[in-house]
């Protein structure tokens, strides 16, 4: 070994103990090529992510929990999903680099956190851990996909309703059939590349709807003053729910991490994690503080319902529908990305003759039919949006994250910290995974509840 190449490996070995014990020093790896983006389209890709058709449920999220119990709570969800992103990123990069691979999946980032556990038990259950993992994330996404074709249906029945027969259900129906041949053709692409372009384009038509929505929005009367502070325990928990599903970009953190060409970017001060956190924080603040203060009682479960349909309006849910299509690739790329290796080995080696270009977009196809399936079933997108946030979202965000990260790091822990030090991280972690635990618990309560009296309400 060369002198330079000794203190190389001796700045990597011989790091300080803080560095050691969250992964940095474990985690040099060298810039990646091929299928990558850069720090600034991750950013555009990963906040594309989160801004989508649940953004616009906020006001209305935020008449649920009341008017400052609402503004407080959006900061508090907005912190616990940057604690949990953080630590879910530092401990994947760090099993990544000590199983000598250059990126992990959620998956088998799970997998990984058993394998290389102390405790028995999770090492000859691994497989069924990353299974679960892999499963939660597939409810998730699929949930998510299937209210993109709720929201993309219920405007297009906003824009053109009026002119249609039937009742408001059959229109919806309508609605999400000729929306999804649309969602089809976005979700035959399987570059990184291409689908943060449809990010990038995407995000244009967001930014300009959502634009005129709060130009719209904050030329109402403000009625702050008239608002109540709070609400009840219900309007809150389904609040937390509503908004935890609006920060739906928990399970793409990962993949986009994935792609980075430098995933030290990722985590850095001002990198990628908390650049986007911050605009998103600021932006579904703002939307749904001006939203509520604007319409007050009247705000509709989405905000869009509330804007008039003529004029410049009317475009507003022209160009927030082709950024949900655009968007729904984004979404689903990651099913696509934790399940198609497997299903291809699999099924390439029952139907070895099966053409791997039709075997791709066969399996694309099915899960888009999947979503449409859900939405034409499930066609309440007040109650499918809380629904979807409080149980695998939370999972995702809140309980994943702190248990496979004291998993993780527990050796590492013991070895390098106080006992106070380490009493303090797994005091962080349990309040997190209390936080989480109570939301999911409390969430299905409160939205089975909804559930029955929503259903036990004709449709007009």
């Amino acid at each position: 070994m060369s002198e330079e190449e000794g203190r190389e490996r001796a700045v990597t070995v011989d790091g300080d103990a803080e560095s050691m014990n969250d992964g940095r020093a474990l985690v040099q790896p060298p810039a990646r090529s091929g299928d990558v983006i850069t720090p600034t389209r991750a950013v555009l890709t990963l906040s594309k992510s989160m801004f989508n058709a649940g953004c616009f449920s906020l006001p209305y999220a935020w008449k649920l929990g009341g008017l400052w119990v609402s503004f407080v709570m959006s900061f508090v969800i907005a912190g616990l999903n940057w604690y949990g992103n953080y630590i879910l990123v530092r401990a994947s990069q760090h099993l990544a680099k000590k199983s000598d691979r250059s990126a992990l999946d959620y998956g088998h980032f799970a997998k990984k956190v058993c394998d290389y556990s102390d405790i028995r038990f999770l090492r000859n259950n691994s497989k069924g851990v990353m299974y679960f993992v892999n499963v939660t994330i597939l409810f998730y996404q699929l949930g998510m996909c299937s209210v993109a074709i709720l929201f993309i249906s219920d405007n297009l029945v906003n824009l053109v309703g009026d002119h249609l027969g039937g009742t408001r259900h059959q229109q919806m129906i309508l609605m999400a059939t000729v929306s999804l041949f649309f969602i089809l053709l976005t979700n035959m692409f399987t570059e990184m590349r291409i689908v943060s372009f449809f990010a990038l384009v995407s995000s244009v038509f967001f930014v300009i709807g959502a634009a005129v929505i709060m130009q719209f929005t904050i030329q109402q009367p403000n009625q702050w003053n008239k608002l109540p502070a709070s609400t009840n325990f219900t309007g809150t928990i389904t609040m937390i729910g509503m908004s935890m599903y609006a920060f739906e970009g928990q399970t793409m953190i990962l993949p986009i991490e994935n792609k980075l060409d430098n995933p030290a970017a990722f985590l850095a001060p001002f990198g990628v994690l908390s650049t986007t956190m911050m605009i998103c924080t600021a932006f579904m603040t703002a939307l749904g503080f001006f939203g509520y203060t604007g319409f007050g009682d009247s705000i509709a479960p989405t905000i869009t319902t509330n804007v008039p349909k003529e004029g410049l309006y009317s475009t507003v849910n022209v160009f927030l529908m082709l950024q949900s299509l655009l968007g729904n690739s984004i979404a689903m790329y990651v099913v696509y990305d934790m399940f198609f290796n497997g299903f291809r080995r699999k099924f390439g080696a029952r139907f070895p003759n099966v053409p791997k270009w039709l075997s791709d977009k066969g399996f694309r196809i099915f899960w888009v039919l999947v979503t449409y399936l859900m939405a034409v079933l499930i066609p309440k997108l007040e109650i499918m949006i809380p629904l979807v946030g409080v149980t695998s979202g939370t999972l995702c965000a809140l309980i994943f994250p702190p248990v496979f990260e004291m998993i993780t790091f527990w050796t590492d822990w013991k070895g390098l910290l106080t006992h106070r030090q380490r009493m303090f991280k797994i005091f962080i972690n349990c309040v997190v995974i209390a936080i989480g635990c109570f939301a999911i618990i409390a969430g299905v309560y409160t939205n089975i509840l909804a559930i029955v009296t929503s259903f036990a309400t004709p449709d007009p």
